[in-house]
């Protein structure tokens, strides 16, 4: 079937988001209990956070790294960074979860959903991680999965964004007209997703179906 590029958006904004809320048992946590996500940092200060992870290996480190790496978009780097954090760590469900969105960025669908399976096995409540294997089911063409587990991630959290994003893209797709716009106008109604751009594109997505 036809991907969907905006999941693939909203599945980037997700990293950082899953990043604030994990990252192994030797994470420094913020002000609000997780990792603070990395901000954008150029080549050197990226050079010197490898060099520094490899000399103090830890989880956490490689997890930092990891998302520095994808925030850049340097996916082939990210996915090294968060294997290299598993072999520390294995069962780290964050890691596992960042590098399952790695993993979708490069088309590698099915290694994904692997990745986010075993994450939830770890952590079978994470909202954020289920509605990240729904859209690695949209992506393989597997939209009855896809459903499920959007509807799941909203079963854990009814104030997910993504997870009615996820269900309008679907019904769209699918050809069912109302139950996307009711989606759609659901999110557009809700607490803000982690990306604001979401918000332009549904609008444009409910007029279109509302033109139709």
């Amino acid at each position: 079937m036809r991907k969907s590029p905006f999941i693939i958006l909203l599945l980037m904004s997700l990293l950082l988001l899953m990043a604030a809320c994990g990252g192994g048992d030797d994470a420094t946590p913020s002000s609000s209990g997780g990792t603070a996500p990395p901000s954008h940092i150029g080549d050197d200060a990226l050079r010197k956070m490898a060099e520094e992870a490899d000399a103090n290996p830890s989880a956490a480190a490689y997890l930092r790294l990891g998302n520095a790496y994808a925030e850049r978009g340097l996916f082939s780097e990210a996915q090294q960074a968060y294997e290299k954090g598993l072999t520390i760590n294995p069962n780290d469900p964050a890691i596992l979860a960042n590098l399952g969105v790695t993993l979708y960025q490069m088309e590698r669908f099915s290694e994904a959903k692997s990745k986010f399976e075993k994450a939830l096995k770890l952590k079978p409540d994470d909202s954020a991680t289920t509605y990240l294997l729904g859209a690695a089911y949209l992506q393989m063409g597997d939209q009855q999965q896809a459903e499920a587990m959007f509807k799941k991630a909203l079963t854990i959290d009814p104030q997910l964004p993504e997870a009615h994003f996820g269900l309008g893209t679907l019904y769209m797709l699918q050809g069912k007209k109302d139950l996307a716009i009711q989606e759609f106008e659901t999110f557009l109604a809700g607490p803000p997703p982690q990306d604001p751009r979401a918000i332009t594109e549904a609008q444009r997505y409910l007029d279109q179906l509302k033109g139709q």
